[in-house]
């Protein structure tokens, strides 16, 4: 297999995205796909849009639904949603019919609580969102901590930044202790 260049690709495709776990996103005539270091297409199946590959998985966008593909262009279970991101820590946020929690590479949910809205899982913990109050889900989809919040962060290095009655911007620690 030869690789080509940026600049060649680029002429192939016009647009080519960073290659992530081998392959690259591409569009082509109003159609998304990915392909390998030589340029060839990966797969024959096209979509209205894919994202670059996590854990194995992409996002792919057909006729206003989301799922997930594998690197030969098959979905990845039969399920579809409103939206979906991208795969960390072996589970991905989705959204269906107004509500939103994670599944896992199978496409089972991965707890059955549901969300307003729910972030991508860092650390072990989720940001979530339930009647505009703000906290953090453990991979069960159970609270991490009691508190609720205005707003909050993901966290990073044992720390999450949130705010709470309208106030200023604190850090807590997974298990919702405030930080000194």
């Amino acid at each position: 297999m030869e690789i080509k260049t940026r600049e060649e690709l680029l002429r192939i495709y016009g647009g080519v995205d960073s290659f992530s776990e081998g392959l690259a996103r591409v569009r082509k005539d109003g159609e998304w796909f990915h392909i390998r270091p030589d340029g060839t297409p990966a797969y024959k199946q096209r979509y209205d849009s894919v994202d670059s590959f996590s854990e194995g998985l992409a996002w792919a966008c057909k006729d206003g639904k989301w799922f997930h593909i594998r690197s030969n262009g098959t979905p990845a279970y039969k399920q579809r949603y409103d939206h979906a991101g991208s795969f960390s820590e072996g589970l991905v946020r989705v959204r269906k019919d107004g509500k939103c929690f994670h599944i896992r590479p199978n496409g089972t949910p991965a707890y059955r609580r549901r969300y307003d809205s729910v972030g991508s899982f860092s650390e072990g913990l989720a940001w979530a969102c339930k009647d505009g109050k703000w906290f953090h889900i453990r991979p069960n989809g159970t609270p991490a901590y009691e508190q609720r919040y205005d707003s909050v962060g993901s966290f990073s290095e044992g720390l999450v930044r949130v705010r709470k009655d309208g106030g200023k911007w604190f850090h807590i620690h997974s298990d919702g202790t405030k930080a000194d």
